[in-house]
């Protein structure tokens, strides 16, 4: 198992290493992570999305600017996410705010899918009743014959999400002496990152 080291001092490094160490590691779909948001109705909602992409500073994913978690996030943009490697006994909550990315990165992004993706994409209204899954597949084979071999656009409502973190809490887990580790991280006014270790 990866030993617990939280020493960078730069919690989006810690959180790359964590995640290459889960990759190496052989856990299936590691940046898999749940992001919970809050609605208008003051009721909390989480999903799980894979991390599309972390660059130095954010991390982004990509989906319906329609769909019920868009709607959360035009309403509240302060999120909390979190990655779970369950064999590897470790998580790693990050908490901060949503902005869209700009239609170039969501371009940029769609045109790495592949095309079945992209159609299916354009095809399901995301939450939205549909009358049975075979109505989805019918759906689908007219939006592919209407197009036919022209490339598959973006629709304007499906995009990126960039998630600009203000705390980071990594955990270790210890079964054998339930003394879990936990190291916080917290972005100060000046834009350095604070550490500090807290009981499980």
């Amino acid at each position: 198992m990866p030993k617990f080291v939280c020493l960078d001092a730069d919690p989006m490094d810690e959180l790359r290493r964590w995640l290459r160490e889960a990759s190496e590691a052989g856990v299936s779909n590691p940046a898999a992570m749940v992001l919970a948001t809050v609605g208008a109705d003051g009721a909390p909602s989480a999903r799980a999305l894979m991390a599309g992409t972390r660059d130095k500073d954010t991390i982004t994913f990509f989906t319906h600017y329609t769909s019920p978690k868009g709607r959360d996030i035009d309403f509240n943009p302060n999120v909390e996410a979190v990655f779970l490697w369950t064999g590897l006994e470790r998580q790693v909550r990050v908490r901060g705010t949503l902005a869209k990315t700009t239609a170039e990165v969501s371009d940029a992004y769609w045109a790495s899918r592949p095309r079945s993706t992209q159609l299916a994409i354009l095809t399901a209204p995301q939450s939205s009743n549909v009358p049975n899954h075979a109505a989805l597949i019918s759906a689908k084979a007219k939006v592919e014959a209407s197009i036919g071999d022209s490339d598959v656009v973006r629709p304007d409502t499906y995009g990126g999400y960039r998630l600009t973190p203000d705390s980071f809490e990594f955990w270790q887990g210890r079964p054998e002496d339930r003394l879990h580790l936990r190291a916080v991280y917290r972005q100060e006014a000046d834009g350095r990152w604070s550490f500090e270790v807290i009981a499980p």
